[in-house]
């Protein structure tokens, strides 16, 4: 199973790293999503990505006021990037542990196509067993014909 079977091309969300926290959760929610591409401020910096988590344990948490805190000091940078949609999702699964993350950015062609989550590929797994579950009942009914 690979990555464009999982996620859907899709509008991604940007923010600018220097808007409030307070503008991020607008848009957050404006939009109903729980991340945001932090946008580069130069072609040599990493991108960002900046979450609901991040807004809850760093800034509501703490007692911070989010119209005084910029997104750039709380966002996760630089994002974990894969630039194929056709990688195995078992690839994917992998550079999340091995980065300690549970969101990446997924480039196609040089542009982002999506964000691809721990959520997602589990979801995705689940119903892979589940349709292979059912097939599996659906020959037992049948004879294995």
């Amino acid at each position: 199973m690979d990555i464009r079977g999982i996620i859907k091309r899709k509008d991604i969300e940007i923010v600018d790293a220097t808007c409030t926290v307070g503008d991020a959760i607008a848009k957050m929610a404006d939009r109903n999503v729980g991340s945001l591409i932090v946008r580069r401020t130069s072609p040599n910096e990493p991108y960002g990505i900046v979450t609901r988590q991040d807004v809850l344990f760093k800034v509501i948490a703490e007692g911070l006021d989010p119209d005084k805190v910029t997104v750039k000091d709380i966002m996760s940078s630089p994002v974990v990037i894969l630039n194929n949609v056709d990688l195995d999702v078992r690839y994917a699964a992998k550079a999340m542990a091995n980065a300690g993350v549970t969101n990446l950015v997924i480039f196609d062609g040089g542009d982002v196509y999506g964000f691809l989550s721990s959520t997602d590929i589990i979801n995705a797994i689940r119903r892979e067993l589940t349709i292979k579950s059912l097939s599996k009942k659906t020959e037992d009914v049948s004879g294995g014909c």
